[in-house]
């Protein structure tokens, strides 16, 4: 079942729709398919904890910000948006400097107001799993800043 349109563009998806946040990373988009949005990021000595892995926040940041990105992609209806409700992370394998990790994005549910996606992040080498993130969204309309 495709969810995204046809016509999304890489380039403009890395330049427009992923945060600062994960961009100051390093992540990048690197696939979108049908039903999954796939993205790349290099383990760099700024994302590890003082013991020498990557933060687990780290995943949890690339789950949220991949699965609203891809959410986000799915609404037609330019007045609406999606943001986090709940976020689920469970570590599978520890991720150590140097490592390419490769994350991709897949719908569970994508309803009128609510969505659920799950991201899968793991050693783009091995294809092992390092962590698993359910998230849900909620779709809201967008706040109007001029009230601000």
């Amino acid at each position: 079942m495709a969810v995204f349109p046809d016509n999304l563009n890489i380039d403009e998806v890395n330049a427009n729709w992923l945060p600062k946040l994960d961009k100051s990373f390093g992540l990048k988009v690197v696939s979108i398919e049908a039903d999954k949005l796939s993205a790349e990021m290099k383990v760099t000595e700024a994302l590890l904890q003082p013991f020498g892995l990557m933060h687990g926040g780290v995943s949890c940041v690339l789950g949220e910000s991949l699965g609203s990105v891809a959410g986000g992609m799915t609404l037609r209806d330019p007045n609406l948006t999606v943001v986090g409700q709940s976020l689920y992370a469970l570590h599978l394998r520890p991720v150590h400097l140097g490592m390419t990790l490769l994350a991709e994005a897949t719908p569970q549910h994508v309803g009128r107001r609510s969505q659920i996606w799950d991201i899968l992040l793991q050693d783009k080498e091995t294809r092992k799993p390092t962590a698993k993130i359910t998230l849900t969204l909620a779709v809201i309309e967008k706040p109007d800043t001029k009230k601000r």
